[in-house]
């Protein structure tokens, strides 16, 4: 394409929600701006559960019935014994999307806004040049040679492209959530509208989870370590009691598979004409794994800041610094706390699970941590050794 053979203000790589809010938001503050995917269709492949938070009040972005499966009135938590606490709205409303089509709606929104979009081109190198850099890329087959003043990384868990900057992005394999997940047909939820998770032995270090799609569901679970492969934990998890023959009938039409980086933010964000963004920065809540909301707001930060730097002519380190002062001052101390509460459940056996799951009454209209370990600690004492941190 001979798109790829001009010089840009603002090279975005990786079209996932991430990238695609930094690229609309640069284009639309008046940035020549590139965004660069590597798989030849955006949204492939889908590597999560495809909830999302409510983007039409978050982003103004409209819930378009051509991507939306399933409107979320909240979530239930279930403990190892079965108890089943519900959570009514707060941060568990929102919507099941086809991550296929809503990545895909991303891009085109922000190729209206001026960006140009090369699918199936892979970044193969990134050099200093000057205050900017010349970036290589294999399209299509062909190599190009493109110059941009700023680059933002949103090349997601696998990032490499802050590496080539000198920037620590490497992922701790110990702090990888591995997960697998089936999207399956003539399985049951408890009800059609509420998201599922599932805590202790039937995922290691991490939970398992139902999601109501539509006319199917998604079942999934991300595990830490283990004994066994995370699609094995998943297959036993379809034929758990716990879930009362629900999924007896249900088969697979999809199987999904990858990582979520959950040990908490990357050090540094940005470089001279350089930011990292979404799962490639760690953008993504150490807890819950869910990362899709922080790296949609974040990506918006980065696209700004950006074209605010092209617009006065300075993308210096000390410039591009504005984008982590503005995502840390939003969303630091929110990762850091929930990395302490990671850090606590992980050390939880069921026995401690079912004891916290049996504290709590009635539902919930948040999940406030500190409240509910008040409650747990109260009821059995003896998990103050774990929960004093919270208290």
């Amino acid at each position: 394409m001979r798109a790829l053979i001009n010089s840009y203000d603002v090279v975005v790589i990786g079209a996932g929600p991430a990238g695609s809010m930094a690229s609309y938001n640069a284009s639309k503050m008046g940035a020549k701006t590139l965004l660069i995917e590597k798989s030849q269709e955006i949204g492939e492949p889908v590597r999560c559960a495809e909830a999302v938070p409510k983007i039409d009040e978050l982003y103004g972005i409209p819930a378009d019935p051509s991507f939306v499966r399933t409107t979320l009135d909240g979530g239930y938590i279930i403990a190892p014994n079965g108890k089943v606490i519900a959570i009514r709205g707060g941060k568990t409303d929102g919507y099941v999307v086809e991550r296929k089509i809503f990545d895909k709606h991303l891009a085109i929104r922000s190729a209206n806004q001026g960006t140009k979009i090369a699918v199936k081109s892979r970044v193969t190198n990134i050099e200093k040049e000057g205050s900017g850099y010349v970036i290589t890329i294999n399209h299509m087959g062909e190599e190009y040679k493109v110059r941009t003043k700023i680059v933002i990384a949103a090349d997601g868990v696998e990032s490499s492209m802050a590496e080539m900057v000198g920037l620590k992005s490497k992922k701790n394999v110990k702090e990888v959530c591995s997960c697998a997940e089936y999207e399956m047909i003539n399985g049951k939820c408890i009800d059609d509208k509420m998201l599922e998770l599932y805590f202790g032995g039937v995922a290691p270090q991490g939970y398992a989870w139902i999601f109501p799609k539509g006319d199917t569901v998604n079942v999934g679970l991300g595990i830490i370590g283990g004994k066994k492969s995370a699609l094995e934990y998943l297959d036993d998890f379809i034929t758990n009691p716990i879930l009362e023959g629900r999924l007896e009938n249900a088969t697979p039409v999809e199987f999904k598979c990858g990582g979520a980086p959950v040990g908490g933010p990357i050090e540094k964000t940005y470089a001279e004409g350089f930011i990292v963004v979404g799962d490639a920065a760690g953008q993504i809540s150490p807890l819950t794994g869910g990362g899709i909301s922080l790296s949609m707001d974040c990506g918006l930060i980065a696209g700004e800041v950006a074209a605010k730097c092209i617009k006065q002519n300075d993308w210096s380190e000390e410039a591009i610094k504005e984008y982590e002062t503005i995502w840390h001052e939003k969303y630091l101390h929110l990762l850091n706390n929930d990395l302490k509460y990671k850090s606590i459940l992980q050390q939880l056996t069921d026995t401690e699970l079912n004891a916290i799951g049996d504290s709590i009454e009635g539902d919930l209209d948040d999940v406030n941590v500190p409240k509910i370990a008040l409650k747990a600690v109260k009821k059995s004492p003896s998990l103050l050794k774990y929960l004093k941190e919270i208290l």
